[in-house]
């Protein structure tokens, strides 16, 4: 699964750095903990991430790098630090300069300062490759959705992201069927879907992942990270005998779609 961080909902909104900290410490790691308890989940972030400002005095870049604080000396900021670092210097990244497929008529949140999102950002990525938004703490992000009305192959579609700031979300995570095979690939049928794509499968193998169609088993839409041809010759053989157990698992969670709204 790819999670994306929400860049719009760090910007200067803590009042000084301990309850930036704080927030860290109670919302966001245990969220990141739980995201990366799975080696296939994929945590993507803005290249320009470090520019975001946290408080008045501190952009995110400027706090990771500061020394003191309240917490400091007892090692319990210095260790969210780390942390934060570690997540920050990983790749991967997206840009803005890459485009996206997805092209957002009307933010359902966050207004009016979701006037003024750029084109590309971390919400058409997540639309763009089925992902899930991760937020830092904010007033407009403590929600479990986020509503969009976006223009896909010509048409307006009304589409909903699942948006993380706390590991409480996980108590009403939309279902997923999952197959895992000895080569430790996984396969998934995830009940959260958009209409506008056809019935599919999804599978990751490490960093990489790749979606298939279920009427023929094949390839629909590639991650990133291109997939070497043995994941796809693996895909291939598995589906030819097990095909009519994705099939079900699909019609069992797709009597009526769950992201799209009618």
């Amino acid at each position: 699964m790819n999670y994306y961080i929400n860049e719009h909902s760090l910007r200067g909104q803590f009042e000084k750095a301990d309850d930036f900290w704080n927030s860290i410490r109670e919302y966001t790691l245990p969220a990141l903990k739980k995201i990366e308890s799975n080696n296939e989940n994929v945590i993507w972030k803005k290249d320009s991430l470090w520019q975001t400002a946290v408080c008045e005095d501190y952009t995110l870049a400027q706090l990771l790098n500061v020394k003191g604080g309240k917490n400091e000396r007892s090692g319990i900021t210095a260790a969210l630090k780390i942390k934060l670092l570690k997540l920050v210097n990983q790749e991967p990244y997206w840009s803005i300069d890459e485009g996206s497929e997805v092209e957002v008529c009307e933010y359902g949140f966050d207004f009016p300062y979701s006037k003024t999102f750029p084109k590309v950002n971390c919400f058409t990525e997540a639309i763009a490759n089925e992902g899930r938004i991760l937020s830092f703490v904010h007033e407009n992000y403590k929600q479990d959705t986020l509503e969009f009305f976006v223009i896909i192959n010509g048409k307006e579609k009304n589409l909903c992201l699942d948006n993380i700031y706390s590991k409480e979300w996980w108590k009403k995570e939309p279902l997923i069927k999952t197959w895992r095979l000895e080569e430790g690939y996984l396969i998934e049928i995830r009940s959260n879907e958009y209409a506008y794509h056809p019935p599919h499968f999804h599978v990751s193998y490490n960093e990489f992942e790749a979606v298939f169609r279920l009427a023929d088993g094949q390839l629909y839409r590639s991650g990133k990270r291109n997939p070497s041809p043995k994941f796809f010759q693996v895909i291939r053989e598995w589906y030819g005998e097990n095909a009519e157990f994705l099939q079900n698992a699909w019609n069992e969670f797709h009597e009526s779609n769950m992201h799209e709204s009618t």
